[in-house]
């Protein structure tokens, strides 16, 4: 059954993005804000017009990926060769299922190419043949499968580099990771819920300044994370989250799949995840915890719908919205003192 023509509620759409946990030069949280904005509004519209929390969620990072100040897509990080490579995922409840790309350097847009590795895996392997689709594509493999199934694709990958990452791959080039005006974490992403109850998650990046060349981080594996109640109900409780900051930090502590699936209230939940995945022992090596996520959760049985903001970073800049709200919200988290992780939770 095509999912558009099951019995929806416009009221539970929701939608939340997030441009990274790093540091951003407060002179630009006006840009920050207006493209978030963007990207929510791109979302919402897509809800209202019945598409699924898959497309919402894609069609908002699009919009991130598209703008030249984030660390996605256009204008993203350069590696040690000058050159851009990007990662993206997406996972949803319904169907339940998994699709990423990574170290792609044509795909346009890379959350574009992972919805549609979702949507292949999804379907099972191929029934004449019994070919199992792939659920994770990387590098050239990638590129060239995502122009055999029609996703627009870029001969030349210098189209994705700016004058602006180009100025900060020469500092970070004459000294490693020199005092610079802003810290560009490696992930934007985006959370949705459709009027049916389902809820996606999406995360693209061009990964962190200078990494090596074919370098995979958390944005195309476990850098987003969903859940669903599994009981025979209407409405069962669904969150979403999306994660930014070390990737290699993320993926060894699950930390979008822990949060995703945590219970209790959203600001006990946070806590008890975040506090984990700073003393654990598996990050002994690094000398400072960077991670942030935000975390888009429906209870419909109590009527709630809720957005957790979380980060150990300097700063964490996101926006939300809800069916019921006439325009987005957006703000810049900043981080009081070091040491610490700030916790926000909205009630949408």
């Amino acid at each position: 059954m095509d999912p558009k023509s099951e019995a929806s509620d416009y009221s539970r759409c929701c939608v939340a993005v997030h441009v990274g946990a790093g540091y951003h030069a407060a002179g630009k949280d006006g840009a920050y804000k207006r493209v978030m904005r963007e990207a929510c509004q791109a979302a919402m519209a897509r809800l209202r017009r019945g598409g699924t929390a898959q497309e919402a969620a894609e069609d908002a990072v699009r919009v991130l990926e598209d703008a030249p100040g984030t660390n996605a897509g256009v204008g993203s990080n350069l590696n040690r060769r000058g050159l851009v490579e990007c990662d993206a995922a997406m996972m949803s409840t319904d169907p339940d299922a998994f699709g990423a790309v990574g170290a792609v350097t044509a795909i346009s847009n890379p959350i574009q190419a992972a919805h549609a590795v979702l949507q292949a895996g999804s379907r099972g392997p191929d029934g004449a043949a019994g070919l199992v689709p792939p659920m994770v594509l990387v590098g050239a493999g990638a590129d060239r499968w995502a122009a055999s199934n029609g996703i627009p694709v870029d001969a030349d990958p210098r189209r994705k580099i700016t004058d602006a990452a180009l100025a900060r791959y020469a500092q970070y080039m004459d000294r490693a990771f020199p005092p610079c005006s802003e810290l560009l974490q490696d992930t934007v992403g985006a959370v949705c819920i459709d009027a049916r109850g389902a809820a996606a998650a999406g995360v693209s990046s061009g990964g962190i300044a200078l990494k090596h060349p074919g370098r995979v981080g958390e944005a195309a594996m476990f850098g987003c994370g969903c859940w669903a109640e599994r009981r025979a109900a209407p409405h069962p409780a669904v969150s979403a989250c999306s994660v930014s900051g070390t990737g290699e930090q993320i993926m060894r502590t699950l930390l979008a799949r822990d949060c995703a699936r945590r219970p209790g209230d959203m600001f006990g939940a946070l806590h008890d995840c975040f506090a984990e995945f700073c003393a654990t022992p598996a990050l002994s090596a690094y000398p400072e915890r960077c991670a942030g996520l935000i975390l888009l959760r429906q209870c419909p049985d109590s009527g709630s719908t809720e957005l957790g903001v979380a980060h150990t970073t300097p700063s964490m800049a996101y926006a939300y919205m809800s069916a019921a709200m006439p325009a987005p919200r957006a703000a810049v988290s900043r981080m009081a003192g070091p040491d610490q992780t700030s916790i926000t939770a909205v009630r949408l």
